[in-house]
């Protein structure tokens, strides 16, 4: 009887090593350097360019044996990218019955900051026992999508934009209370009229309610490749990037309009016939991540 116990203790124990030895959990966190790839308008100078940000998360995986292991996590990620356009534009004013300025050039300078959970799934290749190379896809669940920055039309005045993409769709139930421009305009006999803006603008401002009602400018999906390497300090800690290029389109077409111009009927208001122009250009997100990790 004692020898049946000692056998089942041995097993039990060898297979507790086994267990250790074939799963893994780790964490990872540091920094994002990203941006948005995506078609710029004619006509005017628009780009993106890297901004960074930071990540962190958890990651299990199996080991199939000393060289391959596949596995997957949970990890936060903060990318976007600095947004600048400089060009011919217009402008909608929402507070004074959506009078319309046109043909005077615009300076749009944002910093866009979304938030996603990320799902990735890797395959792990470790041909030296410091050294592990990775690749694999991920998807990407949009949290938090916002953007901070200014808009400037041509020498009459200058407006603060603070974008929260969610939570704009829903007006304050305390009213807004930043402050308002005044901006000299003409009317259809050339007299001069003061009409007001907010200094500060939300995301869909120059929209009407109808449009952004049931929509996002943001896609709330995203979803592409992985590649990647880790440099192991020791049999725990490591020093990894990771690269994502996006393959989805992060930004609805239904609400990504022209800066340049729009459809509108000769009058000096934004009604009738007059609509936006959105654009069919594909958004992509591209993000390089340096980490930090642990693996237990």
């Amino acid at each position: 009887m004692k020898n049946i116990k000692y056998i089942i203790a041995i097993i039990l124990f060898n297979y507790s090593i086994t267990f250790a030895q074939e799963y893994h959990i780790g964490i990872r966190g540091g920094m994002n350097f990203s941006t948005i790839k995506g078609g710029a308008e004619a006509g005017v100078d628009e780009k993106y360019s890297f901004t960074n940000g930071f990540h962190f998360g958890i990651e299990g995986l199996y080991s199939v044996n000393d060289y391959f292991s596949f596995g997957t996590g949970i990890i936060y990620t903060q990318i976007g990218s600095n947004y600048s356009y400089e060009g011919p534009g217009y402008y909608v004013f929402p507070e004074e019955g959506y009078f319309l300025l046109k043909s005077d050039n615009v300076t749009y300078k944002m910093n866009i900051s979304n938030s996603y959970i990320d799902i990735p799934l890797n395959l792990y290749f470790r041909p030296v026992k410091q050294f592990e190379l990775k690749f694999g896809a991920y998807l990407g669940f949009l949290i938090n999508p916002s953007a901070t920055g200014k808009m400037s039309f041509g020498n009459k005045f200058n407006q603060q934009l603070k974008y929260n993409y969610y939570s704009d769709k829903k007006p304050s139930i305390y009213g807004y209370n930043g402050g308002y421009l005044r901006v000299k305009t003409y009317d259809k006999d050339n007299n001069e009229v003061i009409r007001q803006t907010r200094k500060i603008a939300n995301a869909y401002y120059q929209y009407k309610p109808e449009e952004y009602k049931n929509e996002t400018f943001y896609n709330i999906l995203d979803y592409g490749l992985n590649i990647g390497a880790n440099y192991y300090f020791n049999s725990s800690l490591y020093l990894g990037i990771n690269l994502q290029y996006g393959l989805a389109d992060i930004t609805n077409n239904k609400l990504d309009r022209s800066l340049k111009s729009l459809v509108d009927d000769g009058d000096l208001y934004f009604n009738n016939k007059d609509h936006y122009i959105y654009r069919e250009d594909f958004d992509t997100n591209y993000n390089l991540q340096a980490s930090v990790g642990f693996r237990f």
